[in-house]
């Protein structure tokens, strides 16, 4: 692997230096030559270049990094896997070639030789012809090739591995990103309209479009409620009965294209991060102890992505594209999960002023940041998504924690309305609300507590509340 060298990430906060960057570049280094892209025999994600990241750039110490790399190596699987479940591993029997690259995708035994290939490529025509070529171009998808939708299939996580890539300047974790992509399963082609996009007129917002999905008859969540149906089964059953065609044309009303200006992409790409953090934090129920939906999650922590990716993405029409098939994926884990409400009145009622416990009851929350605190434990958090959440939130109230009552984008129709009730109640401090929530949910690990965990019940489900907390 060679790399130019890492670039700061999004947030870059004090307390890197030589010793740390080079240690971190070591450590992606060693995960990208003995690793897969998934691991275990059911086939989880690596996320170990993403803990390592999102901790560095919060400024975690290097005993703290390797830390990481040794608790995630531990679990992972070599990379030239050939057999999941038997745990074989055997060098490639295929080598990937411009001629060839499309014949073998989907094929997980094949990521080493995909990997090769795509680093070869990156390296000689760069990250956003890259982009061009493997993920939006005709060849990319036609016959079956999907790769657009592939980028946003598996949880999001190809799109979240190429995201690192991008903002880091990595281009061994774009080529990674990219052959991840190859090996994950695209979201079914019926979510989403990839003809060419026509000029946007006025339409509803993102806020707006979720509302639409909660009216819709079309979109009602799959009866009766089955506890312990796996994701596989529920995301078969989500599309059924017209669900991914009424999906289609309602994300198809966003207004989104081409002739955009950056300030309406950017407008767009907020507009996610907003609606990916309510999802995330205000779908639970009034009187319950607070629910964090691990698929809803993951819209939030791959939304963090768009704004390195719509920069690093050169082609309008494709700067579309891409917005535009992060919305039908929204609407598919939103159905999945049970079409979860949000309901604005909950975040009001968590802490602007979150605190570590062990904070005398005494001390006034009000006189101290409750940022610092909160950074400087959740890099000790065991699993890598506490930290990439936390790290997303914190970007979120760097560029939208002024946003006054009445600001959240979207929140009014064209005469005025709230979309949801409370939604004109909520401002900037959304973000450090949700992250009080998360680290009391997933645990102040420096201050002794437990970790936590992520709700699986499906939580849309109203049975899903069914006993006690």
């Amino acid at each position: 692997m060679t790399d130019a060298g890492m670039s700061q990430g999004l947030l870059h906060l004090a307390g890197s230096s030589f010793e740390v960057k080079s240690l971190v570049e070591r450590l992606l280094a060693e995960d990208w030559e003995k690793h897969h892209c998934f691991y275990g025999k059911v086939g989880f994600h690596n996320h170990l270049p993403h803990h390592i990241l999102a901790a560095y750039d919060l400024g975690a110490p290097p005993k703290v990094l390797q830390k990481i790399y040794d608790a995630e190596a531990e679990v992972q699987s070599p990379i030239n896997l050939v057999d999941r479940k038997e745990q074989k591993v055997a060098p490639p029997d295929v080598t990937i070639t411009k001629e060839n690259w499309t014949e073998h995708l989907g094929l997980e035994k094949n990521y080493a030789a995909y990997l090769a290939f795509f680093m070869t490529e990156v390296q000689k025509i760069g990250v956003a012809e890259s982009l061009d070529e493997y993920i939006f171009s005709p060849r990319a998808n036609g016959n079956n090739n999907d790769m657009l939708l592939r980028f946003v299939g598996g949880a999001v996580h190809p799109l979240i591995q190429v995201g690192y890539g991008v903002e880091f300047k990595m281009a061994s974790l774009v080529a990674s990103g990219l052959a991840q992509t190859a090996m994950s399963r695209p979201i079914p082609s019926s979510l989403y309209d990839d003809q060419a996009i026509s000029p946007s007129t006025k339409g509803p917002s993102l806020l707006q479009i979720i509302k639409m999905m909660y009216d819709s008859e079309a979109l009602k969540p799959i009866m009766p409620y089955q506890p312990d149906a796996l994701l596989s089964t529920r995301m078969k059953e989500a599309l059924t009965d017209g669900r991914p065609e009424e999906i289609r044309r309602i994300t198809s009303l966003w207004p989104v294209s081409a002739t955009d200006s950056p300030e309406e992409l950017n407008a767009r790409v907020e507009e996610v991060i907003w609606a990916a953090t309510l999802l995330t934090v205000a779908t639970g129920k009034h009187g319950r102890k607070p629910r964090l939906d691990f698929f809803l999650m993951h819209l939030l922590t791959s939304s963090l992505f768009l704004p390195s990716l719509m920069h690093a993405i050169k082609t309008p029409t494709n700067k579309a594209r891409l917005l535009r098939v992060f919305m039908p994926t929204m609407l598919l884990v939103m159905l999945v999960r049970g079409r979860p409400r949000i309901d604005p009145t909950l975040v009001t009622g968590y802490s602007p002023f979150p605190r570590p416990p062990g904070v005398s009851k005494d001390a006034d929350p009000e006189i101290s940041n409750p940022w610092p605190a909160i950074l400087d434990d959740v890099i000790h958090a065991p699993d890598a998504h506490t930290v990439k959440v936390i790290r997303t939130l914190y970007y979120a109230a760097h560029q939208f924690g002024e946003t006054p009552p009445k600001g959240v984008p979207g929140a009014f129709d064209e005469e005025g309305r709230e979309i949801l009730e409370g939604l004109g109640k909520l401002d900037g401090t959304v973000f450090v609300r949700t992250a009080g929530v998360v680290m009391d949910t997933l645990g102040w690990i420096s201050h002794g507590q437990e970790e936590g965990k992520w709700d699986r019940s499906a939580l849309g489900w109203d049975e899903a509340w069914d006993g006690s907390d």
